[in-house]
């Protein structure tokens, strides 16, 4: 078995895992941050096997994919009263500096640069994960909501 099989095998079992965590033990807010990561690791991964090409970095549907992913972590982070989107989004960025960086530097090895990539999306499902944890199991239906205004709702009551 190879080490990047192993290696493809690790990252979509740790996807998962902490994917299912989110769309079972999280709010609404971690439940989109699960949907994000997943739909954009499937997307990929479905190009990858389609064609070798979309390894390359900074491939320009792999980019696309990956500002989507740094959009929908900022709309989060900007949205809602968690804290956790704001790191995901940090991390996503970084990550398409690191494609931008390996185009630019040419003579970075492919394995580098994936290898980077991979440690990002690692820090990203971290995120993502702390942040379910962090959740209390009995939250009230604000904060399972997230959202700005049902908190600001729930701080200044009608009366």
């Amino acid at each position: 078995m190879s080490i990047q099989l192993v290696l493809a095998l690790a990252f979509n079992t740790v996807l998962f895992t902490v994917c299912t965590g989110a769309f079972v033990f999280g709010g609404r807010p971690e439940r989109l941050g699960a949907a994000i990561n997943l739909v954009a690791s499937g997307t990929t991964t479905a190009l990858r096997l389609a064609n070798p090409y979309y390894f390359a970095p900074a491939e320009a549907i792999t980019f696309v994919i990956d500002l989507g992913v740094v959009a929908g972590f900022f709309w989060l982070g900007i949205t809602t009263t968690r804290f956790w989107p704001i790191w995901a989004t940090g991390f996503a960025l970084a990550n398409l500096f690191m494609s931008l960086c390996a185009v630019l530097l040419p003579s970075v090895p492919l394995f580098a640069y994936h290898s980077g990539l991979g440690i990002y999306a690692y820090l990203a499902l971290c995120a993502l994960a702390l942040g379910t944890l962090r959740l209390p199991r009995d939250a009230e239906p604000y904060l399972l909501d997230g959202s700005r205004r049902s908190w600001l709702q729930y701080q200044r009551p009608t009366t």
